[in-house]
């Protein structure tokens, strides 16, 4: 938005447009985006809609169907194109080029997250991100680490390492893919959660995994714990035992 000339500010009744990101995984979530659709809507009146409640757009239009615009999650592009529909872009501000290379960041100075793909490729009865995030989407290992360093650099002490499928990462490609050498810091490197975590931890900061499952490799992880590459922390989700349930569930954890 400010690379692109618009200004971002706190109040509703003072912006030319409101954009109001959702979340549609669990219930709460799904009612706090209505309410905060609504609060924009009645305080602004010109509000576009993105996030992953998105994909659901009858729902949002059903209770609020003044709303002009709806787009999904990671639709970045389709966002902004409604944007300069309804706010034409600026001309260009010489200020733009006083914000950093890593963009401008939502968290304290500290630390931040690191997005390393989207979606999932499996299809739990109980869940509903495949639904509205798609299949498992990994990014390149170096545009991964290339995004890391630049934070590192600018101060950032710990990485919170965010997917929705954190383990799953590069399993979407293909086995030549995953095998294939790639440089990094001129050093040959693969496309796998390991070799990706191996080289977080040469950055000097805390590197945190986040919803992690336990697949076979997971294993390998361990190690990098105890040499302090990673933080020794996991979160794996801890569910009920019946065999009848998680086959009803479709799960793949035993």
């Amino acid at each position: 938005m400010r690379t692109d000339g618009y200004n971002i500010i706190p109040s509703y009744e003072n912006a030319d447009l409101v954009i109001v990101n959702t979340c549609g995984f669990i219930d709460s979530a799904v009612q706090e985006s209505l309410e905060a659709i609504g609060e924009a809507l009645q305080e602004n009146g010109k509000v576009i809609v993105t996030g992953c409640l998105g994909a659901k757009e009858n729902q949002i239009r059903e209770v609020h169907p003044k709303v002009l615009e709806i787009t999904g999650s990671h639709s970045y592009e389709a966002a902004m194109q409604h944007v300069h529909k309804y706010v034409p872009r600026p001309e260009r501000n010489i200020y733009t080029s006083l914000v950093p290379a890593q963009g401008v960041k939502l968290t304290p100075k500290h630390y931040a997250y690191l997005k390393i793909s989207e979606g999932c490729d499996h299809r739990c009865t109980f869940c509903i991100i495949p639904s509205m995030r798609g299949d498992l989407d990994s990014r390149p290992i170096v545009q991964v680490l290339d995004e890391a360093k630049r934070l590192a650099d600018s101060g950032v002490k710990e990485l919170l390492i965010v997917s929705q499928d954190t383990s799953a990462y590069a399993l979407d490609q293909s086995k030549e893919n995953q095998n294939k050498t790639v440089f990094w810091n001129g050093a040959p490197i693969k496309n796998n959660l390991i070799t990706l975590c191996e080289q977080l931890g040469t950055l000097g900061i805390w590197v945190r995994l986040h919803y992690v499952y336990p697949y076979p490799h997971v294993d390998d992880l361990i190690p990098l714990m105890a040499q302090g590459k990673i933080l020794p922390y996991l979160d794996i989700p801890l569910q009920h035992a019946s065999p009848s349930i998680k086959g009803n569930e479709t799960s793949r954890i035993n």
